[in-house]
């Protein structure tokens, strides 16, 4: 008799509705993916069979689905039909951690990037939006006044200083017009909407507490690119735009730390 085998498919069959129904079906082989007593056998099949697995298993996915959708929202909705089935294939990895939201929703932002790499998602502007959402979401887990006191001890960057993107901002990528993209997230309208195209690089920032987006002018975006590859450094000069809205910050030598 194994308590933590009887434990596991408790679990699994409280999160997987699917594998209720598989169990009622042909509980044999549900049952020979554990190690358990004919008692324990009986014992979960008398569960699965009683109402109370049902709540259970509603509750449990109500529990996992709100982070997501509240946090990833224009990402789900724009998964249209698909949403439900990439839940259940999420929920059926078994990776379930600490039932934190951050955990979760970068755990899934992981799972529905392989799914766009794999092309297996439908809606062209899934990827743009999922890559804003966590952007947005790293930034408000991020320890602001912590990351802020930091930054109040540098000294405020010369034309020519050396800089790094502020510890507060991220830069987010997009292949549509990203003002048009989002208000249409927002109506709930992203599958129907005809969204121009435009490789448009934005820095996402909550420096005073709301987010603010700053677009990258075209010269702006070549220094970034020149600077995350070392080639020639980020500075003032070369990135007005980012150094007036106060987005850089000066780069610190590794033997300075």
């Amino acid at each position: 008799m194994s308590v933590a085998s009887f434990q596991e498919a408790l679990c699994d069959l409280i999160a997987s509705p699917r594998l209720c129904l598989a169990l009622r079906a042909a509980p044999d082989d549900v049952m020979a993916n554990y190690q358990l007593s004919a008692r324990e056998r009986g014992r979960l099949i008398e569960v699965v069979w009683q109402r109370g697995m049902s709540t259970n298993c509603s509750l449990y996915r109500s529990n996992r689905v709100t982070p997501l959708y509240t946090m990833l929202n224009f990402t789900c909705r724009s998964l249209g039909d698909q949403f439900r089935p990439l839940l259940d294939q999420f929920w059926d990895a078994k990776d379930y951690q600490d039932g934190q939201f951050q955990s979760e929703v970068e755990r899934f932002g992981s799972f529905l990037r392989e799914r766009i790499a794999d092309g297996v998602l439908s809606n062209p502007f899934t990827a743009e939006l999922l890559e804003f959402e966590l952007a947005l979401n790293d930034l408000a887990f991020a320890p602001r006044q912590q990351l802020l006191g930091e930054i109040a001890c540098l000294p405020p960057p010369d034309p020519d200083t050396p800089c790094r993107l502020h510890p507060l901002a991220r830069l987010v990528r997009f292949q549509h017009d990203p003002t048009a993209l989002l208000a249409a997230a927002a109506r709930g309208e992203i599958s129907s909407s005809n969204i121009p195209r435009q490789d448009t690089l934005i820095v996402l920032d909550i420096m005073n507490d709301d987010a603010r987006v700053t677009q990258v002018p075209a010269e702006t975006c070549h220094a970034l690119a020149d600077g995350t590859q070392s080639m020639e450094p980020l500075t003032p000069r070369r990135a007005p735009t980012l150094a007036d809205a106060g987005l850089l910050v000066p780069s610190l030598h590794p033997a300075s730390r």
